[in-house]
């Protein structure tokens, strides 16, 4: 088996895990933060035995990560839950479509964190994307839908962060950063949460993501990026439009509006025609 193809099913498979996040917290029936902090409780529990049973062990990963990691973490910790409000506050598709601005905003933190030039293509990329998230927006506006949006957008400008810090430190360990981002979560959701409302069933429910899709999805396409370029999965990610959408329908009869299929078709062009450029740049060199 080839590399790229071990890549590309390393990735597919990751992605396809992690299409159920917004299904499971969803089918959990529980407000925002009370989902969240059960995410968060299951993800750190997980992370924190991998680390130990198939890593070097927890207190060697926090010695070797530092300052880095936990920092690492509060972002991955922001990024959680900001992802399980928006699911909570709007559409999934609208959640779906807002965070592939992430491919963008890793570009924007890779110039100022990274000291990498951003391309001409790039910022075309994100004025374009700008345009499709406020095509998708603009349908919330004066409704509920609205605060959802903004937290699917934070969650982007979460996740991208994260990705260029794991890039500028590739020694700290992913397993234990997610694990102090599971614990970050539980914190930030604490405040919120009503601990009353958690049932057998919920907490089942949240346990199957928490415990096996998200971190095992997660896992694979940390592996893919060892066989494949960073910028094939970007654009590998993109599937997820289609995807979870479809679960949503499958799942919930969540039919998403007309402006939610605009705004997306015009960030997936963007991020699309900006990703193929980058990778036949790639080539050309």
């Amino acid at each position: 088996m080839t590399e790229q193809l071990k890549g590309t099913l390393y990735a597919f498979s990751g992605i396809f895990l992690m299409g159920f996040d917004a299904i499971f917290i969803r089918y959990s029936g529980l407000g925002g933060f009370g989902a969240s902090f059960l995410f968060g409780m299951f993800s750190m529990l997980s992370m924190a035995f991998v680390t130990q049973i198939y890593g070097k062990g927890i207190l060697e990963a926090v010695k070797n990560g530092g300052w880095v990691l936990i920092f690492s973490g509060v972002v991955m910790g922001g990024s959680g839950t900001t992802f399980v409000l928006a699911v909570e506050g709007t559409t999934i598709a609208n959640v779906v479509l807002i965070m592939t601005t992430s491919a963008v905003f890793s570009s924007i933190y890779s110039r100022f964190l990274l000291g990498e030039k951003t391309p001409v293509s790039t910022w075309v990329a994100v004025a374009v994307s700008i345009f499709g998230v406020y095509i998708i927006v603009r349908g919330s506006l004066g409704g509920r839908g609205l605060l959802g949006d903004m937290y699917a957008l934070a969650a982007a400008m979460f996740s991208s962060l994260n990705y260029v810090i794991w890039r500028k430190y590739p020694q700290i360990s992913r397993t234990m950063a997610i694990s102090f981002g599971g614990f970050f979560i539980m914190l930030f959701s604490s405040f919120g949460t009503d601990f009353g409302s958690f049932g057998v069933s919920s907490m089942l429910v949240m346990a199957a993501m928490g415990l096996l899709s998200a971190p095992i999805g997660r896992a694979f396409i940390s592996t893919a990026a060892r066989h494949i370029t960073a910028m094939e999965i970007s654009l590998y990610t993109l599937t997820r439009t289609v995807l979870v959408p479809f679960l949503a329908w499958l799942f919930f009869t969540e039919v998403p509006p007309v402006q939610t299929f605009a705004g997306g078709a015009v960030i997936i062009c963007a991020i699309a025609a900006h990703s193929l450029f980058m990778m036949r740049r790639t080539v050309a060199k």
